[in-house]
């Protein structure tokens, strides 16, 4: 159960249940903010990608380490 602390209060009040913000606010508000609140972008960041983990956390979660960088240019250049 997530409970929401109001640090102001130094009290903990547990989360409103959504059948009472359906009541207050309509079911339409509800789930037009629901759908919001899912494409908002404020989620987790998504430029933590695979490629870019380096090599003690590829390890930790089972992939293979990366390859090590070229230092000299490509040959073509």
């Amino acid at each position: 159960m997530n409970i929401l602390a109001d640090w102001r209060a130094c009290r903990i009040e547990p989360p409103i249940p959504i059948a009472i913000v359906i009541e207050q606010h309509g079911a339409w508000s509800v789930l037009f903010a629901a759908i919001a609140a899912i494409f908002d972008g404020r989620g987790r960041p998504g430029d933590a990608r695979l490629g870019r983990l380096d090599n003690h956390l590829r390890r930790d979660i089972g992939l293979p380490p990366l390859p090590p960088r070229r230092s000299e240019p490509p040959r073509w250049m």
